[in-house]
């Protein structure tokens, strides 16, 4: 009997640990990565400061019409929300040749923006849309992305990705630059719940031994 009792202990252990870690999982997921979570976005032009013969024109646009922005001047070192109801962004070059000052604006906004289409200059990107949500288990509160000029001639302006910086729950912030232009990098803070099975797969053999050495003396 007694040998009986201490093979199936040892049998199933290692069962018992499974399910502890499957159901560790379980609840791990439901706090840590059950989705994901809305972020906050902005975006800035890091290099506008090389091209001085130009303004850049930024247009903030929504899915409803209605909610559209005026277009503005866009500012050096300014960041651009697009956190509301499912907006996006067009941005524009324009000669300062073709702006009269007096005419065309209005503090930072640009006046008479359907009868200037013809002297804006499209981005090749079309429009700008944000990062809307990314997966819990990265712990983002906001993403700052910056973009740089590539090119501005006669007939478009080309934006490259620069960098993207995470903006943690915790307050802390992380910045990574673009290796590759068209691959999002990913924020280093990942593989949280990792970490919690490593004191619960202990714990596991620790109770397995406890048992075992128990069953051994009786």
């Amino acid at each position: 009997m007694r040998i009986f009792r201490k093979q199936s202990l040892i049998s199933m252990l290692p069962l018992g640990i499974l399910l502890t870690l499957s159901q560790s999982s379980l609840a791990r997921a439901d706090v840590l990565t059950p989705g994901t979570n809305p972020v906050s976005y902005c975006f800035k032009i890091t290099n506008i400061d090389e091209y001085r013969d130009y303004s850049i024109v930024v247009h903030v646009k929504s899915e409803n019409s209605s909610l559209n922005e005026t277009p503005k001047f866009y500012k050096s070192g300014e960041c651009v929300n697009l956190s509301s109801y499912r907006n996006y962004a067009e941005v524009y070059a324009m000669k300062n040749s073709d702006i009269n000052l007096t005419e065309d604006t209005e503090g930072s906004e640009l006046k008479n923006f359907e009868s200037k289409k013809s002297k804006l200059i499209p981005t090749i990107r079309k429009k700008i849309v944000p990062i809307r949500r990314m997966k819990d288990v990265y712990q983002i509160a906001r993403v700052a992305k910056s973009f740089e000029i590539d090119e501005i001639n006669d007939r478009y302006l080309r934006l490259r990705n620069g960098s993207i910086t995470y903006f943690y729950k915790n307050d802390k912030s992380e910045t990574k630059a673009y290796v590759e232009q068209d691959k999002l990098p990913l924020p280093s803070n990942k593989n949280i719940a990792f970490h919690w099975y490593l004191p619960i797969l202990g714990m596991s053999l620790i109770g397995g031994a406890a048992y075992w050495n128990k069953s051994k003396k009786s």
